[in-house]
Order: structure tokens, then sequence, then C-alpha cells
């Protein structure tokens, strides 16, 4: 008799605490905490592209200087960064690990990793903010599974056609030739080439991420005549080709995409970068006084970030966005509720960015392009002020 009224007693007990402790399970959200929360990156800080993993670390030194001033509604702002060194298996790795530490993403990089990944940020349904990666991949994506991106990223193509022109109104280029990373950022910088620059393109030279040696590639600019090249790589392989370029002879003027605005591009190709016309999408530090106090006061957190600051300044922005995100979305984090967040953004204009504007039937934010001339000193120009040009989806 007692065991059985002990077996109810217990039953009752249990039964109460579940009820009391699946709600509780319930509310849990991933990567929120009472005093942190945590947003997830994947990004190359080795490989090929690793120069481009420093907008990853000036996210952090952002996120740093926000939490010295007391954080987002109490909460400091923490980083999963982790390494993919630009290849899309590990991409995924990470995405599989950081799925339930993070309340959303920020800042994945990379075109084929993205590719490759996209439907599995989807199916977690993680919501991703600013993925860096060719914009043309969103454009006939599912809307089901396109409800958890939003992009504010500069679309390749229309670069590439806004430099191609430029060359030849400007520059007064004949003969134009389009170094490219054979995937989709390299071949969509191509095709925006072919649309503007039409019988002017005499050479179409691709490499693989896995390539060393150039000497073939130069030598095909060579015996094209080129007297322009436009770039769609990576820094450390573009280094290595205008290099073997100058060993046999040829100096072509360089136009480049804006991944290869950064001074840091002087420091891997030396002299030739002297003068090379790149892509310009935000608010470099040199040239506007509000993004110099921001770049000023990270920099304090993390000396380094100094030496690359169009990179620097991506990392920023991004950091930025995320913030305002956090601080719109209140307290009480979920995942739909920075979907929810993020729909109602109407000209958002950061520190270091142009207005983004993101609804829930419009998803690609934020589309300027301009062009900077980029000097031996790491010293910039302003040649062509960033204009907002159509957004695409």
């Amino acid at each position: 008799m007692i065991c059985r009224k002990t077996g109810i007693s217990f039953w009752i007990v249990g039964f109460i605490l579940l009820a009391i402790s699946g709600p509780l399970q319930a509310q849990k959200v991933p990567g929120v905490e009472k005093d942190k929360v945590y947003i997830g990156t994947s990004m190359p800080f080795s490989g090929p592209a690793a120069s481009w993993g420093t907008v990853g670390k000036a996210m952090e030194a952002y996120f740093k200087y926000v939490n010295q001033k007391g954080g987002v509604h109490g909460r400091e702002i923490i980083l999963l960064a982790r390494d993919d060194g630009y290849t899309p298996a590990r991409m995924k790795s990470n995405i599989e690990e950081l799925a339930d530490k993070v309340l959303f993403f920020a800042g994945l990089m990379g075109t084929a990793n993205l590719s490759a990944n996209r439907d599995l940020i989807a199916e977690k349904k993680i919501p991703t903010v600013v993925p860096l990666a060719n914009v043309r991949m969103w454009m006939n994506y599912p809307k089901d599974k396109l409800k958890y991106f939003f992009v504010a990223y500069t679309d390749y193509q229309d670069e590439a056609s806004h430099l191609t022109k430029f060359a030849i109104e400007k520059l007064g280029s004949q003969k134009i030739a389009v170094f490219y990373q054979n995937d989709d950022y390299g071949e969509t910088g191509l095709k925006g080439a072919e649309i503007a620059g039409g019988n002017k393109i005499v050479a179409k030279v691709s490499h693989e991420l896995a390539e060393v040696d150039f000497s073939v590639h130069a030598q095909k600019i060579k015996d094209a005549g080129a007297d322009t090249i436009l770039i769609y790589s990576n820094p450390r392989q573009t280094a290595a080709f205008v290099k073997k370029l100058a060993e046999i002879g040829v100096k072509p003027k360089i136009l480049a995409s804006y991944p290869l605005s950064d001074p840091i591009m002087v420091r891997l190709a030396g002299e030739l970068w002297d003068g090379a016309y790149v892509g310009a999408v935000v608010k470099l530090p040199t040239l506007y006084p509000d993004a110099q106090k921001i770049f000023e006061e990270v920099v304090k957190i993390d000396p380094e970030l100094a030496k690359t600051p169009m990179l620097t300044t991506y990392g920023i922005m991004i950091g930025a966005i995320v913030e305002d995100i956090l601080r719109r979305a209140g307290k009480d984090l979920t995942r739909e509720k920075i979907i929810k967040t993020l729909e109602e953004t109407k000209n958002l204009e950061t520190f270091v960015s142009f207005p983004i504007n993101w609804s829930k039937d419009k998803r690609h934010g934020s589309n300027y392009i301009g062009i900077w001339r980029v000097y031996k000193d790491g010293r910039y120009e302003e040649i062509d002020k960033p204009k907002a040009l159509p957004l695409l989806f």
C-alpha cells in the first residue's frame, strides 16, 4: 500500500516536472543566453583566399567594440568564426557544427561555398545576413528557401560591365583580356565584361584554385596583345599572375573586382598593383569622415586591421548590420523574430555602408558600385563615386 502510494506520488511529481520542463525546453533558442548572443560565420582564414578572412576578424573586433559599451540589450555579441579554407566541404562541416550554437549566420563567404551549402542552411532554417558571394545565385532560388537569406552585396555582372565601360570610355582601352576563377564568381564577371566590351574582349583566361604556375595564362594575354586586363580572382593567385605577366614584359592597365580592392594587394603584388582600378562598394574611411571615426575605434581593438582598410570596413559593415538587427529585434530573440526584423529594414545606412532595404518581397537590399584607384603607398583616389544600381530580386 505504501509502495503504491509512493509510486503514484512519484508519477504525479514526474508528470508535473515534465509539464514544466517541456515548455522551457521548447523556449530554448540556439545561440541565445541570458548575457550572450552567438553569431556564426565561415570564412577562408587559410588557403588562396586567406586575405579575405580579414572580414571575419574585423567583425569580431567590431563586436568587442559594441560589448565594451554594454552590448545589446544586456547581451555581449560573440562571433563563432570557423575556417573553411575557401572549400565547400569545409564550409558544410562548419555549418553543421554551428547550426545549434548560433542565432544566425553573418558574412558567410565564397560563391562556390554558398552555392554548395545554401540548401543546407535553408533546411536548418538559419537566417543568414549579408552572404558574400555572387548575387545572381539567389535570383531564381525558391522563395521558401530564399526566406532565410538577406543579401547586401554588389552584383559582379553589373560591376564588370561598369568597369569595362570605364576602361573603354575613360582609359581608351581597345583590347581587353579577362583573367578569372573558373567558378560562378569568375564566370559572372566574364559575362559582365562580354556584355559591355563586345569585340574589344580579346582573351578570356580562366584558372583553377589549385593552380600555382601562371606561365601559360600570362602568355595567352601577351599573344592576344591586350592593353587592359580585368581580374576576377582571389588575392594570392592574382598576385602570382600579374608577377608572371611582368616577367614576360606585359604591363597592362589593371581593373579588378572589389574583393581585390584592399591595399593588401600592394603587399602581395608590389609595385605592379600601383595605379590599379578597383570596384568601390563601401564608404572607405579615408574618403568618409564618419567611416574614419568607427574605423579608428575598431583598429584600437585589433591594430593589425589598420593594414587592410577595405576588408576591415566590410567587416565593420556586417558587424554594424548585426548590431542593428539585434537592437531592433528586442530582448526576446528567436530566429523567426530575426527574419521579421530583417524584413522591416528600411534605409539602413551604417557608418560605412550605403542604404540597405529588405522586405518580405525583397532580399537584395543594396547594389552600389563605383571605382577607386589604388596606389603603391596604399592611398586611394575616388575616380567614380559609388551609385545605386537596380536591385535584382
